[in-house]
């Protein structure tokens, strides 16, 4: 007996260790990408509400200085991921905020504005400016690397401006020193020395950029990154982080006599959480789509045999879906798969330089095309790791095709700037891509993109009265609860508007399963707009009991059946279902359930892990 009990403890060991095991190693695996890629994501200064918070908590600043320098034209850094600081937009709606709490406000920059020499450069540089406008910067120092570009090209800059720029020596585009008053007192900003006029003029001098020395300056905000000192002779020295990546903030506190009492220095972040200016934001947008249309842009892998093939081509990941059905369906719920719906919530679709990491071949002929946001060859697909297949479909070869093992191939998008601490992981990044693993579910789907995306929207296209349909809705239901708010949830119906109606007709529409499925498809549309609260309950009872009449579900859950009806019968409702099914009618979707996850397209079969057959 005893035997037996130690026979079956070993069995029962044998069977539940390796799914336990493999649980823990994918644990394991998962949180040692983590922390790598954390620790190479440092996030750069304080959160605006902590500092806001601190500025109100005693006596008020006399003048608050937000500070620029170093930024290069930098507009915005790539957003591939969260911690990114920086951006023109995010700046913007910072400025805006500060200004908001009625502290007395000026905006300057250090110099080292300019950057690069090529009419593309020109054109950031100017969209840099236009920015800075629109936010209403007060001077800007240029330095000797900005004064290097010249007169001609600085004057055109400056016409562009609606702030000063400030050197040395004055001439016909700059000036030496800009004079702001502040309550009862005056600040001069100067650059490189503080001239005799403004300091008689000035209670208070700062200087921007590198001066050639301190007398008479009480501040020197510097484009570089040094640490806050006090110098002997009392100026006080900050700096700048480069390319915009923070906003620079000095608070002071002037005596009656014009003497500096106090400061508070610090940088605030600019990271994913900072809201975007919408007027900012559309300059950047405008500048991205004008600037691909010159884009001269070095394809992808333009090295790799494959691509220099003049005979191949694209063909897309549903040509090799034909032949790869288990690896199709584990790659179309992976981020690669979703990468150019990241582009379109950032706003960079027009943006080459994104692009091109972020859709399949662009660059190629036969590639992804900016502006084809229809195009078969969107998300980082099969092509891109194994080389473009139009060969490979026609006559299947080893020798015609990648392996895809070569994880140097991923350095090519997943670099340092746009992927940090990526090489340090690729060897456990490689599971990722593993087509032999279990395609996602449903669930998991949704929290990858939760993480990668914030709030995911989640289509349901049905028929009320569809068996696979209602199956379909009695597993995505409970999900859509769990989640909440973290998803955006629309419940799609499958149905047509006839092109001609006769006297006989009762309604306009018709459905698979006839009047009865259109009728309740339009009262489950009419309780998710009355009943918000209770109308996935009401669909999951009503599933249940579709040979039954709809008001035993409705009383059930308290809904007001008479409501219902009376709205039932008005224009405003039919409207509302005629707008409902025009996005099945618009994308081709007649089968039901059919699901899309941010506009991508999955069978219930693979998501919900269900069996049927789709009413179609």
């Amino acid at each position: 007996m005893k035997r037996v009990i130690l026979v079956l403890i070993l069995l029962t060991i044998v069977v539940t260790l390796p799914p336990f095991y493999g649980q823990w190693a994918e644990s394991q695996r998962l949180n040692r990408i983590q922390e790598v890629k954390q620790k190479a994501r440092p996030v750069f200064g304080e959160q605006l509400e902590a500092v806001l918070s601190e500025l109100r908590s005693g006596e008020s600043p006399s003048v608050v200085i937000l500070y620029t320098g170093n930024t290069k034209s930098h507009l915005e850094p790539c957003g591939c991921y969260q911690e990114q600081s920086g951006g023109l937009p995010r700046r913007a709606y910072i400025v805006e905020q500060i200004r908001q709490q009625g502290f007395p406000t000026f905006l300057v920059d250090t110099g080292n504005i300019f950057n690069g020499k090529e009419e593309i450069d020109t054109k950031r540089g100017m969209v840099n400016l236009k920015a800075m406008s629109a936010m209403g910067y007060d001077a800007a120092a240029l330095s000797p690397a900005d004064l290097a570009y010249g007169d001609a090209y600085l004057s055109q800059q400056r016409a562009i401006a609606t702030f000063p720029f400030l050197t040395a020596t004055q001439n016909d585009f700059t000036q030496s020193f800009a004079i702001k008053s502040v309550g009862q007192h005056t600040i001069a900003f100067v650059a490189s020395m503080a001239q005799e006029q403004a300091t008689s003029q000035a209670d208070v001098v700062v200087a921007l950029g590198n001066p050639e020395g301190s007398k008479q300056i009480d501040v020197v905000i510097q484009p570089d990154e040094v640490e806050t000192t006090k110098s002997e002779d009392g100026t006080l020295y900050i700096g700048s982080k480069p390319e915009g990546k923070t906003l620079g903030l000095l608070a002071l506190w002037i005596d009656p006599n014009g003497g500096l009492k106090r400061h508070h220095a610090t940088q605030l972040a600019l990271t994913g959480d900072v809201q975007d200016s919408k007027s900012v934001r559309q300059l950047l947008t405008d500048f991205y789509q004008e600037a691909t249309e010159s884009s001269d842009l070095t394809p992808l892998f333009a090295g790799q045999h494959l691509e220099q093939d003049q005979q191949n081509g694209y063909a897309s990941a549903t040509a090799c879906q034909q032949c790869h059905q288990q690896e199709y369906l584990q790659w179309s719920a992976t981020r690669h798969a979703f990468a150019f719906e990241t582009l379109l919530k950032k706003e960079r679709y027009f943006d080459a330089g994104c692009v091109s990491c972020h859709t399949t071949g662009l660059g190629y002929p036969t590639g992804f095309q900016i502006g084809d946001h229809d195009s078969t060859l969107k998300g980082v697909q099969c092509e891109t790791c194994h080389g473009p297949g139009k060969q490979h479909v026609g006559n299947p070869k080893k020798s015609n095709i990648r392996s895809g093992a070569d994880t140097g191939l991923c350095l090519e998008c997943h670099d340092t700037k746009h992927s940090p601490g990526f090489a340090a992981v690729v060897a456990l990044h490689t599971k990722d891509v593993d087509h032999s693993r279990e395609p996602m579910n449903l669930e998991e789907l949704l929290v990858s993109r939760i993480a990668r995306m914030g709030k995911p929207t989640l289509e349901l296209f049905v028929m009320s009265y569809c068996p696979f349909g209602v199956q379909a809705e009695e597993k995505i239901i409970p999900i859509v609860k769990k989640f909440g708010d973290q998803i955006d949830f629309k419940l799609r119906f499958i149905a047509h508007e006839k092109e001609t109606i006769s006297l006989n007709d009762i309604t306009p529409f018709t459905s698979l399963h006839g009047y009865p499925e259109v009728a309740e498809n339009i009262r489950q549309l009419l309780i998710a707009q009355e009943y918000p609260d209770l109308y996935l309950d009401y669909i999951l009872c009503r599933g249940k009991k579709l040979d039954k009449s709809w008001e035993d579900c409705a009383e059930k859950l308290g809904i007001d059946v008479a409501k219902i009806q009376k709205l039932f019968e008005t224009p405003e409702t039919e409207q509302l279902f005629r707008n409902n099914i025009k996005r099945a009618e618009a994308l081709g979707i007649r089968a039901s359930p059919t699901i899309l996850v941010d506009n991508h397209q999955f069978r219930a079969t693979q998501l919900l892990r269900a069996s049927g057959t789709p009413c179609q």
